[in-house]
């Protein structure tokens, strides 16, 4: 991994695209939610980024209603009787441990992180967001990179992956083609 540092604007930029894409797959979507995530800035120009930002348009273009997408989500991350869920979020059991013990250490060094819900990805891409905008030291670099190469980069783009082939709605298909050329774009730096 490059030892470059992803900071300034580029830095807040891919905080603020992080927590939109959390937010929408801790919790069934509201039209705010919703709303948050179209007028997001995305910081990522390759082309299959650019595929994501067009699937988001066509969802809304399309009118994809609230409760549609609501009920992708449900199927896609919580599961529905009789089927488990096409993208499970929460962290493998192998890792939940270690993704539990860095955000203890990042809270315990007074980043401020939203409440966890659970070790999962909604809860890693908060952590990232928060050491992207916090001060940079060799610590919170250290952080970036284990949070990148250890959930990120391995659990959390195959939930993304399973969520880009499982979508049934152009929003959650384009929220996955995001989060994954978000993670990319993190980890080049």
């Amino acid at each position: 991994m490059s030892h470059q540092v992803l900071c300034g604007p580029t830095s807040h930029a891919v905080a603020e695209a992080a927590g939109a894409i959390a937010c929408v797959v801790a919790t069934p979507p509201t039209v705010v939610a919703v709303e948050r995530l179209h007028d997001t800035a995305w910081p990522m120009a390759d082309a299959e980024s650019l595929r994501g930002v067009a699937l988001l348009e066509e969802s809304r273009l399309s009118a994809e209603c609230v409760d549609r997408i609501g009920r992708d989500h449900t199927r896609l991350f919580v599961g529905v009787p009789q089927r488990c869920a096409v993208a499970p979020t929460h962290a493998p059991d192998a890792a939940a441990p270690a993704l539990a013990r860095l955000r203890f250490e990042i809270v315990r060094a007074e980043v401020l992180l939203p409440a966890a819900t659970g070790v999962d990805l909604s809860d890693a891409l908060h952590a990232l967001a928060a050491l992207l905008t916090g001060p940079v030291s060799h610590v919170t670099l250290r952080w970036r990179h284990e949070l990148l190469d250890e959930h990120l980069l391995t659990w959390g783009t195959r939930c993304l992956t399973r969520t880009q082939l499982g979508a049934q709605t152009f929003f959650f298909q384009g929220v996955a083609t995001l989060g994954l050329g978000l993670l990319r774009r993190a980890s080049e730096h």
